[in-house]
């Protein structure tokens, strides 16, 4: 049943005529006219044809008011035509005139249940729908089914589900095939976590398809998409995300169910374009708002150099206009706002904003182990480790299986060369996450640093075998195979680097020092002359330019 509102104007009531130009009074006519009306506006798909067949039946109705105004039947349904437009107060009023002269209206009370509701009087609404119930009077041409179908939408308001599935339960016993009742079921046993049992009445509503009343197959559509999110089951979300924007391409809320679902298995580009035509549809969503936020940084993190400060400012002004919408989060908070605003302003290095921001999370969600995460990781950008250890530790004490926290944990201990206590930190994240191809590469760095260079070399490998492009991963294998002596294999993971990145300073050095070794020294000139071009401050490449120098003058003397 869709809800709305209208003014009660008898005196300007609407006169039909018969042929002979006499106003026609009789009651049955304007009643069954009223009646007639109704029917045409709930087949009417347009809006504008529905609101038209809405204010005719208004009209008719009125008439029959003006003829029989202690009709208790006429009143209901002239509260019926109100609350189907959306006139709330109005109905409950029409609905309270049928009650003068039938105290005993159950359908007129449940109506004031209904509109109760929809203004979100959640304690008045319950207690006139029980109160429908608990008379069972007159119904007029409905049963009961309207009032424990409300009872049950008004109990899931107040998050208690499990009685709200009772209701439903009662409104299907009377009406077997309702889709709004079905529909409202599986709603509740999502909320519940009962994920088959929701599939089951989602799959019954759709399969019936009668009465929609507030719902629609598009709604279902996205109640299955949430349900099979909460199953793992990402792919079949995402098509059921598609059917519900097939049937209703301006739900912003779905555009932002499958944005998050895409943002889970980092398909982020197509993540993003989900949240963009969310805040397309709704400017100021902010749970659409933030999941730009959160896709654009998620970007710059990957992106090369050049244009990671264009999507971090891009990332800021989205997360601001979240914190600036309408308060609609979804399953988010402002704290998950301040917390990408802190990541977007460290990106800029903006650290002395992003610490003020992160702390502005925390203080919002004191229990939130990410923010302090983050907080952490501002501190390690301004070098204060001490302050970056300690946020780490209140993550850490929040959550021991956040494997980011761990990973932080052990680029602190790094920074302060503590490397046994950063190899311990990257096992610990490692177990619970080994398909992070970033800590499997910052620990073949510490393995380097404590001179365990064939472990350095099988951890940089296992970050290769996640992410095949990583440049630090392929620079930190040549590294190590060059300790080893191994010095063909540096070369070619020094290759490696430089087919991505052709001017990373450290692989041209890399690369000419090991060339220098194997006697390769025009090679190794070249290279190394190359990397001082570009990084004229790096010493091992003038030390090995000038050990080949040396060489060059000993095999002139000979």
């Amino acid at each position: 049943m869709s809800v709305a509102v209208s003014c009660l104007c008898l005196s300007v009531a609407w006169a039909q005529e018969s042929p002979l130009g006499e106003a026609i009074e009789d009651f049955e006519y304007w009643q069954d006219l009223c009646q007639l009306h109704i029917s045409a506006a709930e087949d009417k798909a347009a809006e504008e044809e529905e609101k038209e067949e809405y204010a005719k039946a208004l009209m008719a109705c009125e008439q029959a008011i003006a003829l029989e105004p202690e009709d208790a039947n006429i009143w209901v349904l002239h509260s019926s035509i109100l609350l189907n437009t959306q006139k709330y107060p109005e109905s409950i009023s029409s609905a309270n005139r049928a009650l003068l002269f039938d105290p005993e209206h159950s359908l007129a009370i449940t109506y004031q249940c209904v509109a109760y509701s929809a203004l979100k009087q959640t304690e008045t609404a319950l207690d006139h729908c029980n109160q429908a119930l608990r008379i069972n009077g007159n119904w007029g041409n409905e049963n009961p089914a309207l009032a424990w179908l409300y009872r049950g939408v008004i109990l899931a308001q107040e998050e208690e589900y499990g009685r709200a599935l009772v209701a439903y339960e009662r409104t299907l016993l009377l009406e077997p095939e309702y889709s709004f009742a079905l529909a409202r079921k599986c709603d509740a046993h999502f909320a519940l976590q009962q994920a088959s049992l929701a599939l089951e009445s989602c799959n019954a509503a759709l399969g019936v398809n009668q009465d929609w009343g507030e719902a629609s197959p598009a709604m279902v559509w996205t109640t299955i998409g949430k349900t099979h999110t909460q199953l793992e089951l990402y792919n079949e979300a995402i098509a059921a995300y598609d059917q519900a924007l097939n049937l209703d391409p301006m739900s912003a809320i779905t555009w932002v169910a499958q944005g998050q679902v895409l943002a889970q298995i980092e398909q982020t580009e197509e993540s993003l374009v989900s949240f963009v035509q969310a805040v397309g549809i709704k400017a100021d969503f902010a749970d659409a708002l933030l999941g730009q936020c959160m896709a654009l940084n998620r970007l710059a993190i990957d992106a090369e150099v050049k244009d990671q400060g264009k999507l971090y400012e891009q990332s800021l002004a989205a997360c601001e206009a979240a914190l600036a919408g309408d308060s609609d989060w979804g399953e988010n908070s402002p704290a998950n706002a301040w917390h990408e605003r802190s990541i977007a302003l460290t990106g800029t290095g903006k650290y002395d904003e992003a610490l003020a921001s992160i702390n502005r999370a925390v203080g919002l969600e004191p229990r939130y182990a990410e923010a302090y995460n983050q907080r952490s990781i501002v501190y390690w950008y301004l070098k204060d480790y001490g302050w970056a250890l300690e946020a780490n530790q209140q993550a850490l004490a929040i959550d021991a299986t956040y494997d980011h926290g761990w990973f932080t944990r052990g680029l602190i201990f790094r920074a302060q060369e503590q490397y046994l206590q950063a190899l311990e930190a990257y096992n610990r994240g490692l177990g619970l996450n080994p398909w992070n191809d970033w800590a499997w590469t910052n620990r073949s760095l510490v393995l380097w640093e404590l001179g365990d260079y064939e472990e350095a070399i099988v951890s940089a490998e296992e970050a290769l075998n996640l992410n095949d492009d990583s440049v630090q991963a392929w620079y930190n294998r040549g590294a190590a195979q060059s300790a080893l002596k191994d010095y063909r294999g540096a070369i070619e993971s020094y290759d490696e680097v430089l087919d991505r990145d052709e001017k990373y300073a450290g692989a041209l050095t890399g690369r000419g020092v090991a060339r220098f070794h194997l006697g390769e020294h025009e090679d190794a000139m070249m290279d190394l002359q190359m990397a001082l071009a570009l990084n004229p401050e790096d010493e091992l490449a003038k030390e090995t330019l000038e050990a080949l120098s040396l060489e060059g003058q000993g095999e002139g003397d000979k």
